[in-house]
C-alpha cells in the first residue's frame, strides 16, 4: 500500500481505516469463476493462490488462460491491489487447470 503525506493525498483515497475483514476460499478451475462482488464500498483486496495452478485474474467472466487479464498469480502467492484508487467491480478468475483455489481478503468500512 501506498503512503502518502496527507498535503498530498490523492482525492479519491479515503483515508479512513477498515472496519471489516472477510476471508473467504473460492474453488477456481478451468472455466472462470468470480471471486470477487462488485462492492461499491471496497476499500481494498488482496488474492492468495492457495493451489498449484496458476490463476489468471480479470474483471470479467470472459478472462482467459491468454486474454482478458490484469494479473497472473503463481502457485502459492500472493496478489495485492496496490493501485491508488481501489477497483470496486467484480473480480473474476481462471485457473491453468482443475482443483485451483484463492482465499480473497475484502477490507470494507
Amino acid at each position: 500500500m501506498a503512503l502518502y503525506n496527507n498535503s498530498v493525498l490523492p482525492t479519491n483515497i479515503d483515508p479512513t481505516p477498515s472496519q471489516t475483514a472477510t476471508i473467504t476460499t473460492v474453488a477456481v478451475g478451468n472455466t472462470a469463476a468470480q471471486v470477487l462482488a462488485a462492492n461499491a464500498s471496497r476499500k481494498g483486496f488482496s488474492i492468495y493462490n492457495n493451489s498449484n495452478r496458476i490463476l489468471y485474474i480479470g474483471t470479467t467472466n470472459s478472462v482467459a488462460v491468454s486474454s482478458g487479464l490484469f494479473a497472473i498469480i503463481p502457485a502459492n502467492s500472493l496478489y495485492e491491489w496496490s493501485m491508488a484508487s481501489i477497483y470496486t467491480g467484480a473480480v473474476f478468475a481462471i485457473a491453468n487447470g482443475t482443483n485451483g483455489s484463492a482465499q480473497v481478503f475484502e477490507l470494507t468500512p
